[in-house]
Order: C-alpha cells, then sequence, then structure tokens
C-alpha cells in the first residue's frame, strides 16, 4: 500500500544526491535530455505549470528558460528546501512552492494550469492509487492543455539490470525475485532494501491513461541505446539525436528505464 510519510522521509534523507542524479553518468544525463526535449515541444512561453514532483529543480530550470510560471509541489519539505536554494536564479518565474501529494492536490482548482508536469517517481511510487494521481493531474490542468508524466520501466529495469537477478533469486526464491516481480511490476520491501515502487510496461501505462479524460500526443522511452554505450555517447554526442528518435519508435517505448507520456486532455 501506498505510504507516503515514507516516500517523504526518503527524499528527505536522499537530499543533495536527488540534484546530482540527472547529471551523475552518460545515462542519466541522456535521461534528463529526453525528457526535456519533451518540455519544449509542449509547453510554451507564458504558459502557468504545475510541477509535481519537483526535486531540487532541475526541471523546473528549463522551464523557466523557456518563459513558463512556475508552481512547484514537492512530497518532501526537504526537496522543497533544497529547490529554494538551487533555484535562486529564477525566483521571479515560480509562484510558490508547495509540499503536496500527487493523489490530491484539492488545493488547486479545475483546469487552473496549461500544462503540468510530472517526471521520475511520483506515479511509480503511489502504488494503487496510481489513477487517483492521474485524476488529480489530469483535474487541474486545463482542456486542451498537456500533462507530461514518466514512470519507471519494468521490461527495461529487468533488462539494464539484469545482473542483479541471479543473486536476489538465490536470496528470495524465483518467484519473489522474479515471477511476482515481472507479473505485477511491483519491487517490494524485502526485494528491493525496503523501497517499495511499481514498474510499469508501456500498455499498462496506456490503459492507465485511456481510462481517463484524455488522448495520448506522444510517448517515449528513456534511455535506450546508451545502456552499455556510454563511452560512445561520450565521445560523439551525435548519438544523442539517434537516441532520441530511436527512444520514440513504438518498439523501444518498453525498453529502458522511464517511459514519458504526453496526454492531452479532453
Amino acid at each position: 500500500m501506498y505510504d507516503p510519510e515514507y516516500i517523504a522521509r526518503f527524499y528527505d534523507n536522499y537530499g543533495e544526491r536527488e540534484w546530482e542524479r540527472l547529471v551523475v553518468d552518460p545515462v542519466q544525463r541522456v535521461s534528463f535530455e529526453v525528457h526535456k526535449r519533451l518540455l519544449h515541444e509542449y509547453v510554451k512561453a507564458g504558459d502557468r505549470v504545475f510541477e509535481a514532483g519537483s526535486g531540487p529543480g532541475r526541471f523546473t530550470l528549463e522551464l523557466a528558460r523557456m518563459g513558463a510560471r512556475i508552481i512547484v509541489g514537492d512530497i518532501s519539505p526537504e526537496q522543497l528546501r533544497l529547490h529554494r536554494e538551487k533555484t535562486m536564479e529564477i525566483e521571479r518565474s515560480i509562484e510558490e512552492r508547495v509540499v503536496v501529494d500527487v493523489v490530491d492536490l484539492s488545493r488547486f482548482a479545475d483546469g487552473e494550469f496549461d500544462a503540468v508536469v510530472c517526471y521520475g517517481g511520483p506515479i511509480s511510487y503511489v502504488l494503487e492509487r496510481a489513477d487517483d494521481a492521474v485524476a488529480e493531474l489530469l483535474r487541474v490542468t486545463r482542456r486542451g492543455g498537456y500533462l507530461l508524466l514518466s514512470v519507471m520501466s519494468l521490461v527495461g529495469s529487468v533488462r539494464i539490470f539484469f545482473s542483479y537477478f541471479p543473486d536476489l533469486v538465490a536470496t528470495h526464491g524465483w518467484d519473489s525475485a522474479v515471477g511476482e516481480v515481472i507479473r505485477t511490476g511491483l519491487l517490494t520491501a524485502e526485494i528491493n532494501d525496503g523501497h517499495v515502487l511499481r514498474l510499469y510496461r508501456w500498455r499498462e501505462l496506456r490503459e492507465m491513461l485511456e481510462r481517463h479524460p484524455c488522448r495520448i500526443i506522444a510517448a517515449s522511452a528513456a534511455n535506450f541505446l546508451v545502456n552499455g554505450n556510454e563511452e560512445a555517447f561520450e565521445e560523439d554526442q551525435r548519438w544523442l539525436e539517434e537516441e532520441i528518435a530511436a527512444c520514440r519508435e513504438p518498439g523501444a517505448l518498453d525498453g529502458g528505464t522511464h517511459i514519458v507520456a504526453v496526454v492531452q486532455r479532453t
């Protein structure tokens, strides 16, 4: 079951590492670029944007540079403290920073925002309440506006982190370490050092989105070619454009660490 207090404590303790995470290695830098490109396609200057699960503000900085006005939300008070510290240069673009849980955005009116951004982990962390989170994110998006979100990928993560599974099988048994994870997408506390989250297949994310008043506009994997090929990406930046294109191929959507979707509220 979703435990918001645990998630808040986890990110309070995670602290500065969340700021470093998106630039720490070539894989993370490519993932950041994949997400950022979609921002530039669907958010425009003058848009009023709600950023859910902002962390310390890497994407907030991008939104401000694009000319958006931003309300920032996160479940972690410490991440919001870091956000204020890391985004001082764009303070005029930020209307407010609020501690908020993505499953309850009742402080905001229906259709209040031109665009809503929910990148990274929020939808994966709310577990059985994912539909509630999507419903709230769409509710506060104006009709015709865009919701940009990402979830952690099941198939891609199993492929990329396959080397961890033999030890998990030895410790927990096949059914718990492999069968349940692949069947349900759920990483339990026992398997994942106390950290519970839900990984998604593209079809599962698509089916969830289709239950809500929106239409899917775009979808992308994050990190398809770069995994295992980091050195080539570091040496030749032209690979980044190939990655961006490959990640949007239908056959690649399940192949990365995250799945990114853009929907338009109807």
